[in-house]
């Protein structure tokens, strides 16, 4: 067996960037199936895969740790792990303190601000501790949604793997610890964000005091850059926080639904005698929006019996596509040489605004103006345009037109 060099490594590790990613998230020993699995998902086709995992094992990425299992080097994850999911996940009351104290540091700032004889250096001073606090917020509370949008990732790719009460309770457990309190940071009625608002104030009566900013460089670059960062957090970072809430809120609701679905399934195959007890007692099943259109007690033994031993099996029906048809695109545009063929076959065209209105009106209304102007703006035309002294106003439904009102005379090659 040849010895793989760091180049044979990275050309194998560029292979398939994706499924090394997915593979480095797996805890534990990885079967076959399910590593065929992860190809399958990744577009591998069905000849490359055993090629693939060869080359996995040569080049030390997979350990073969049994007949048809695989475990991912360890340093192979730890190293795709710190440049892939780097994210950590903070508490968010970290992220809500930090916030307090930059409310702390702005109070301090706005009695410097606007003292009889503001200090200078006390003013940089705390504008440099702002700037470091809200730059830990930046950073901490992005890397805190990364980290939340990954373990969101690998719970559902892990998801067959642990019963599903467990998977509600961690999911309950992160969402409890890391995403709930993010609730205070961007409630526009909460101390957080009224502390933010005040910021960007004090920032702003700090940019518009010329004097200051003279007398120190440092202090106004310090200005901008906090200016910047405070634009993040409210645009950018703000947002991060409510997708946390919403996709948090959506899984706990679906894992929940899901286990009340198997729960009653469970019930209902453990009892069956009180199931049957029960349809005749109370409607089950409807199948019309009246009692009397319920089905008979016969039909839903039948429908449940079918149930129970696997014979209701859903066939879908295949899908049909209809191919698009090839239509011509008359209806869509007013060529010239339609218009120019009308004004001849007629002669004479009395209001031409109102006249193309009228007659092409299936059109859409920017063909329809167009048409309009087409007279106006055409070199050499072959007919006569006669201005009236009359104001024409028309409705082409997405705006009204106004214009002086024209007539058309066509005079064939001698028109001017």
């Amino acid at each position: 067996m040849s010895i793989t060099t760091f180049q044979g490594f990275l050309a194998t590790a560029n292979l398939h960037q994706g499924l090394l990613v997915d593979l480095c998230a797996e805890p534990g020993v990885i079967s076959r199936a399910k590593l065929l699995t992860y190809m399958e998902r990744h577009g591998i086709s069905p000849a490359d895969k055993d090629r693939l995992i060869e080359r996995y094992c040569r080049t030390s990425i997979l350990y073969e740790e049994a007949d048809f299992e695989y475990s991912v080097n360890p340093v192979v994850v730890g190293l795709v792990n710190f440049y892939e999911r780097r994210g950590r996940l903070t508490h968010a009351g970290f992220l809500r303190d930090q916030i307090f104290e930059i409310g702390k540091l702005t109070d301090t700032l706005q009695q410097l601000l606007f003292a009889e004889l503001p200090e200078m250096d006390g003013i940089i001073d705390t504008v440099d501790k702002i700037y470091l606090v809200v730059r830990e917020v930046r950073e901490s509370g992005y890397q805190h949604y990364q980290a939340c949008m990954r373990a969101f990732g690998d719970m559902k790719r892990n998801s067959g793997e642990r019963p599903i009460d467990v998977r509600i309770e961690e999911l309950k457990t992160v969402h409890r610890r890391y995403i709930e309190p993010l609730r205070e940071l961007i409630d526009p009625n909460a101390e957080p964000v009224r502390k933010m608002a005040l910021l960007r104030r004090r920032m702003a009566d700090l940019g518009v005091d010329a004097g200051l900013l003279s007398e120190s460089v440092e202090l106004d670059i310090r200005r901008a850059r906090l200016a910047i960062d405070i634009q993040y957090i409210d645009h950018v970072l703000i947002r991060h926080f409510e997708t946390l809430i919403d996709t948090s809120r959506a899984l706990l609701n679906s894992l929940l639904e899901e286990k009340s679905i198997k729960d009653a399934l469970a019930a209902c195959l453990g009892d069956l005698g009180g199931i049957w007890e029960n349809l005749t007692a109370d409607t089950i099943v409807l199948t019309g929006f009246q009692a009397s259109q319920t089905a008979g007690m016969d039909r839903q033994g039948a429908f449940f019996n079918d149930v129970i031993h696997g014979k209701f099996i859903p066939r879908p029906r295949p899908l049909s596509i209809t191919l698009p048809k090839e239509e011509r695109a008359d209806h869509l545009l007013l060529f010239d040489d339609l218009l120019l063929s009308r004004m001849e076959k007629d002669r004479r065209i009395d209001s031409w605004p109102g006249f193309v209105i009228r007659e092409y009106v299936a059109y859409p209304p920017d063909e329809r103006l167009k048409a309009i102007a087409l007279p106006l703006i055409m070199a050499n035309p072959p007919f006569v345009v006669r201005m009236s002294e009359q104001t024409f106003s028309g409705d082409l439904k997405e705006y009204t037109v106004e214009l002086t009102d024209f007539d058309i005379v066509w005079e064939g090659d001698n028109g001017r």
